[in-house]
């Protein structure tokens, strides 16, 4: 007896139950014998699979070269088989044998499938093949004449491109957010010497001629307002065990790059468009990349020239929410605990005057200095 209808609990893939769970189909799977969960027409079912299948690979017949000769097909394929298996990992918990696989394999088209282009990268790789090469360029080859280096293809970017293409998806993906007034954020100052008297100045953005150490977003000579979301995190990033710190509420919401929480990535079963899904997976990928920890050794200059570049383009792009005061990202030394580089000097804290015009509305405000260990 064939199978006519299946529920959502004989599939252990989310995205499939829950499109299941949305036709809301009566009770009674043919595939299970079960009552307990809603159900859909398989055909329906399989038809949706095939049409998220052709989404990430393309047909073999169409866009390769078949050569017996040469052991057939001229490039990567797959069957339907090893595509539902192998590559996603389609599974059914309540299969008490493959009868269910095979009444789909049955109703999926017989065919031979390949990469969804076989002439292109897919677009998160193109990303990935592109900032690889970015960094080996201004790490190795040019540091400031750079952003037109090479030229855009199918499966690469130029610097400018690319850096255009990742705050694209930056905000399309939403990570663009509010850090809200009134939040509380912390500055350990372990140099400070005990005794002498510390004020909103000793907390704040060092001077410029006092930046002189790389930082993960700035280099030196350009400084950036580091804080932590706690008194902990501000300690541990500053591998100390006691120290002065200062503590600061936000005035007015500043808006951020959030580096703290990206998306899950959708499956490929999901209705998630592919270029955004594409886009989110090497947004996890960059993320990671320039938030890994650096040695602090005689390479410290040159490894966080990456994440320094990609914030100073950040710093200047008009997002459509505005340009950004800072960038958000979780701590390393810390899981419970974030950071934010602001993009704030003295003036922008109200510490002093500007040179000329009114001075802005205050980003931070002082609130008290104190002695905290771990």
């Amino acid at each position: 007896m064939s199978i006519e209808r299946v529920c959502s609990l004989c599939f252990d893939n989310e995205d499939l139950s829950d499109w299941i769970v949305n036709e809301d189909g009566p009770r009674g799977c043919d595939a299970c014998g079960k009552r307990d969960a809603p159900t859909c027409k398989l055909s329906e079912l399989c038809a949706f699979i095939e049409s998220r299948l052709s989404q990430y690979w393309g047909s073999a017949d169409n866009q390769l070269f078949y050569v017996s000769a040469e052991g057939g097909y001229q490039g990567r394929t797959w069957d339907t088989y090893d595509l539902i298996v192998d590559e996603i990992g389609l599974s059914f918990p309540r299969a008490q044998n493959d009868r269910l696989l095979r009444e789909i394999l049955g109703h999926l088209t017989d065919q031979a499938w390949c990469d969804y282009d076989c002439g292109a990268l897919d677009h998160d790789e193109a990303l990935k093949f592109s900032w690889r090469q970015f960094c080996e360029t201004i790490k190795h080859k040019r540091r400031f004449f750079f952003l037109s280096d090479g030229s855009d293809d199918r499966d690469s970017f130029t610097p400018a491109s690319l850096l255009h293409e990742i705050a694209h998806s930056i905000e399309v993906i939403g990570l663009i957010r509010e850090i809200p007034a009134g939040t509380k954020l912390w500055r350990a100052r372990p140099d400070l010497n005990k005794g002498a008297k510390a004020t909103a100045t000793s907390f704040g953005p060092p001077p410029a001629e006092h930046a002189l150490q790389s930082n993960r977003m700035n280099p030196p000579g350009i400084p950036m307002f580091y804080l932590a979301s706690s008194q902990k995190t501000a300690l541990l990033e500053t591998r100390t065990m006691e120290s002065r710190m200062g503590k600061w509420s936000v005035a007015r919401s500043l808006l951020v790059l959030d580096l703290r929480r990206l998306p899950h990535v959708p499956g490929i079963f999901s209705k998630a468009d592919r270029h955004y899904r594409l886009g989110l997976k090497f947004l996890h990928d960059f993320a990671v990349d320039i938030m890994t920890p650096v040695a602090r050794d005689q390479r410290v200059h040159v490894d966080y020239l990456p994440s320094q570049v990609v914030t100073e383009y950040f710093r200047d792009y008009d997002f459509e929410a505005g340009r950004l005061d800072g960038i958000v990202y979780n701590s390393t030394v810390h899981l419970e605990g974030w950071n934010i580089a602001l993009f704030a000097n003295n003036v922008d804290l109200g510490l002093s005057r500007p040179t000329w015009g009114r001075a802005p509305e205050p980003w931070l405000t002082f609130i008290k200095s104190i002695r905290a260990r771990i």
